[in-house]
């Protein structure tokens, strides 16, 4: 028996070899689509603009830091950098914030990081330590204090 004929009298059993197969590399590249588009869509979650607003508890007060920050990089060494850049009232003095301890700041660092929608991040304080900063820094109600 040759192949050819090997072939010929087993063309319906190669055509539905031949037919699964095709089948199966379908599925397969149908699931690295799903995959990549998974990818980029997680992708462009995390490269989302965060910004970080100092609220003051007490009244409209509040502070937005020029400096923003991607979502895959919040962190809390990263947002104390940020506020470090913020200039304070007395020179060379550092911030002192008490809700960067608590744990409710925990949580919402990791709820920002993993939203979609949400992207800002609000750190509540006090009249007094809002006012340990420049008041040039420090708008009214989303306005800048002339």
């Amino acid at each position: 028996m040759s192949i050819f004929s090997f072939l010929v009298d087993n063309r319906m059993t190669i055509s539905l070899i031949a037919d699964i197969i095709g089948i199966g590399g379908a599925l397969s590249a149908g699931a690295a689509l799903w995959q990549l588009l998974k990818t980029k869509k997680e992708h462009e979650r995390l490269n989302h603009i965060v910004s970080v607003v100092l609220q003051c508890t007490e009244d409209n007060r509040q502070i937005i830091p020029m400096m923003v920050v991607r979502r895959k990089d919040i962190t809390r060494a990263e947002l104390q950098g940020i506020l470090g850049t913020i200039q304070m009232a007395q020179a060379h003095n550092r911030y002192k914030l008490s809700d960067l301890n608590s744990r409710k700041f925990w949580e919402d660092i990791e709820r920002i990081r993993a939203s979609e929608n949400d992207n800002e991040l609000i750190i509540p304080c006090s009249s007094k330590e809002i006012e340990q900063f420049d008041p040039s820094a420090i708008s009214y109600s989303g306005y800048k204090i002339q």
